[in-house]
Order: structure tokens, then C-alpha cells, then sequence
């Protein structure tokens, strides 16, 4: 939980890991909780050597509100709530595509979702503009982990080039199947998302 700029030696050494792997992975996914392993130094390092960013930041109690996608200067692929990428552009009430087109021009980022809850997602891609996706789940156990399965999900659809709105639903999905679980007692596998979007399209 300590700053990672203070641990020179230990961001030193994971630089230097990342560094060495980080070649062999056609997809790198972040999430970023801002508790400080991820210093300016291993940021820099994800931004120019990873084939393809994946990038999810979180403000909570322990990063209070210091951790925006904006630590970040280069990524493919964005996936934040609503309330983290208003954080970000310090505005409650901007248009949030106005915000979405911002962190896009930043970053250099042809592909964000951001998560809604009960309201969906909102998906921009750079060459398909942007599409409004309902949220999918029908039952609401507990939403805890809900984000990070979305992000999870549509981010390997997004590193296959997938349409931004296939990226959404397919995140989506996955967020209906976290949410109708209590905490973590089950994980998202293929085979139940192949078949909830079998059924969803019958």
C-alpha cells in the first residue's frame, strides 16, 4: 500500500520483469487499484512496451480519488466506470462523450467503455463512434467484482478486434454473471458465456 516511488529498488526489479515478459503477451490487462505497485516508472514501461493496453483504474479509500486513467499516456483499450472517468475530467456534469472523446484524444486510445450500472454501458470506438448498451443482468446478487468481469471480458474481445458494441455486449455479459453471484464464489468461464449469449440472441 505504500507509494511506489518511495520502494526504488522493488519498482526497479519490477520494471525490469516487465521488461523481460512483457514481449511475450499479445494482451496486457491492468487493473489498476492505486495502491502503489504501479509507479510512474512501471507506467511508462506497460505505455511503450505492451503490444496491446488494456487499462482499468479505481479510485477507492486507499488511492483517494489520485488514481485516474490519466497516469497512463498510451493505451488501446479503456474500460472505467462513469464515476472514475468524471473523476478523471474533475466534472459531474460535462457530456460524458465529450469527457469519453477527451481521454480518447489523451491517450491516443481508439477503444473505452464506461460502465453505468443499472444503465448499461456507454462503447466508443474510434472508427465506429459511439453505442449505448443496456445493462443485462436480471438478477442482482451483489455488484462487487461486477466492473472488473466487463473488463476482463470485452478487453480480450477488444484485442481480437472485435466491434466496439461486440466489446460492450460481451463485457456486458460477463457483468450480469458477476453480479447474480455472491462475491467472488465463481469466476466467468467460456462455456456459460457462450451460452447466455446463445440464449440472449434466440
Amino acid at each position: 500500500m505504500n507509494d511506489g516511488e518511495e520502494r526504488l529498488a522493488e519498482t526497479a526489479a519490477f520494471c525490469e520483469k516487465l521488461e523481460e515478459i512483457l514481449p511475450n503477451y499479445d494482451l496486457v490487462i491492468v487493473a489498476d487499484y492505486g495502491h502503489g505497485m504501479l509507479a510512474p516508472q512501471a507506467v511508462g514501461m506497460l505505455c511503450a512496451n505492451a503490444k496491446f493496453l488494456a487499462i482499468n483504474t479505481q479510485a477507492n479509500a486507499g488511492n483517494l480519488g489520485f488514481n485516474t486513467v490519466s497516469k497512463y499516456h498510451k493505451a488501446d483499450f479503456v474500460c472505467v466506470s462513469e464515476n472514475e472517468i468524471r473523476l478523471d475530467a474533475r466534472s459531474r456534469r460535462k457530456d460524458l462523450r465529450e469527457i469519453v472523446k477527451d481521454v480518447s484524444e489523451r491517450l491516443s486510445c481508439r477503444r473505452i467503455i464506461v460502465t453505468r450500472g443499472q444503465n448499461g454501458c456507454l462503447c466508443y470506438g474510434e472508427d465506429e463512434g459511439f453505442f449505448e448498451l443496456p445493462a443485462l443482468a436480471d438478477r442482482v446478487v451483489d455488484r462487487i467484482g461486477a466492473g472488473d468481469a466487463v473488463f476482463a471480458a470485452a478487453s480480450v474481445c477488444a484485442a481480437q478486434g472485435a466491434p466496439i458494441e461486440i466489446d460492450g455486449l460481451v463485457g456486458n455479459i460477463a457483468g450480469a454473471g458477476a453480479v447474480a453471484t455472491m462475491g467472488h464464489r465463481n469466476s466467468t468461464d467460456s462455456a456459460s458465456l457462450i451460452k447466455h449469449i446463445e440464449t440472449l440472441m434466440k
